[in-house]
């Protein structure tokens, strides 16, 4: 055994400042450079997610991964025996310390680790070339940077590069044997394996599961009083939107279950929505292209039938419209508006515009908040949480640009 080449994406620069790892990968390389194994999953770190255009992660995709502490045992075996390194290492050393600490692993000081970006000096790459630079200058192949398994399995590809290149080097041989040598003698700390399994990031990109195959064809419990006006009311603030996050998909199977509700019920209710959302679009009279494409993607959230969306978007007007229908989400001057996440604009701008509308912005959320909009409406954020808290509706950046037109 020799390299344990580790990357990690973050929330941020500095774990002093509670950012969090979102993500691991791991690239082991023996004493002759051989890359012989990789490991890599996204990590939940119950907070948000920091600079998401950097790495790309969502919430959606670390809902379900496991927590730092959940795979904690499993990756101290995996660096056992073996020198860290990483690209930069004082960085990843510094998450790897405060991960490890957080979980409730006690790392001694002192571990073992090589720099790939250090050792560029002595390769005629400089001390401080990024990894992509490195990369390209040794023709080593980095077509996903910013993702841990590939940064990881490219550095990885870079110290093998410098192993292979020093190997006649008069004192090289005896610096890589007695760094390998003070990886195998340093004892990372162990624990019990929790049985939650890592999840790379290839399967964050798989289609989630139907939220509709979450609710049983058989109602569990007693139905709720109201129960229909209960879960059309939650249908109606998670679609404010147009869109359905993870985690508003999971609410809604959640509370169908606690509400009585079986899947024909729920299928019959989602119906009825979009029956009323057809008779509003044609209130004025005319049902126009962008009401089309409205009503077309609601009933692919919806998980309508084909025949039931081609039926509301034609050109023929429903009859009558419904006196009764719900009343939509509305935003009216003097609302509180919370904002968070990591914006693609400056948050400053959003509140200039918010208050010129008459809208208050808030900085924390409270039962008197009417909307939250968030960089990434699966956000982990303390904020988004205590919005699904209190059934607050959460909307994403497009959604305000649209409203603020």
């Amino acid at each position: 055994m020799a390299f344990a080449v580790v990357d990690f994406e973050t929330t941020g620069i500095l774990p002093s400042y509670h950012h969090r790892v979102v993500e691991i990968g791991l690239t082991h390389v023996e004493d002759d450079g051989t890359i012989s194994g990789r490991w890599e999953t996204l990590i939940n770190p119950d907070r948000d997610l920091g600079p998401q255009r950097i790495h790309g992660i969502r919430a959606a995709d670390v809902l379900d991964a496991p927590l730092f502490s959940d795979v904690a045992a499993e990756f101290a075996e995996l660096l056992q025996g073996r020198v860290f390194a990483a690209h930069n290492a004082s960085f990843d050393l510094r998450f790897l310390q405060a991960e490890f600490e957080r979980a409730g692993y006690w790392l001694d000081g002192g571990t073992p680790s090589v720099c790939t970006m250090r050792l560029g000096a002595s390769f005629g790459l400089g001390a401080s070339g990024s990894l992509v630079q490195s990369c390209s200058a040794c023709a080593i192949d980095l077509t996903h940077a910013h993702s841990a398994g590939a940064d990881s399995h490219a550095a990885a590809q870079l110290l093998a590069h410098y192993q292979r290149s020093s190997a006649d080097w008069p004192g090289w041989p005896a610096y890589w044997e007695q760094t390998a040598d003070a990886g195998r003698r340093y004892r990372y700390p162990t624990g019990s394996r929790t049985g939650i399994v890592a999840k790379p990031r290839a399967e964050a990109s798989a289609t989630p599961p139907s939220f509709l195959e979450r609710i049983s064809t058989e109602a569990v419990r007693e139905t709720v009083d109201g129960a229909a006006a209960q879960y059309v009311a939650l249908l109606d603030r998670c679609l404010l939107d147009g869109f359905l996050s993870s985690s508003e998909r999971s609410q809604l199977a959640v509370v169908a279950t606690e509400l009585g509700l079986d899947r024909a019920t729920v299928e019959g209710l989602h119906r009825d929505y979009f029956v009323t959302l057809e008779r509003r679009a044609w209130a004025d009279g005319v049902l126009t292209e962008d009401e089309k494409t409205d009503l077309a993607a609601v009933g692919m959230l919806l998980e309508l039938g084909d025949d039931a969306i081609a039926a509301a978007i034609d050109d023929l007007a429903p009859d009558g419209v419904d006196e009764d229908a719900q009343t939509a989400f509305t935003l009216n001057p003097g609302d509180l508006v919370v904002l968070t996440g990591d914006m693609s604009r400056p948050r400053s701008d959003w509140e200039a515009e918010l208050q010129a509308r008459g809208f208050i912005c808030h900085p924390a959320v409270t039962k008197k908040v009417s909307l939250v909009v968030a960089a990434d409406p699966d956000s982990l954020s303390g904020k988004a949480k205590k919005a699904r808290d209190y059934s607050i509706p959460i909307v994403s950046e497009h959604w305000l640009k649209e409203f603020l037109q």
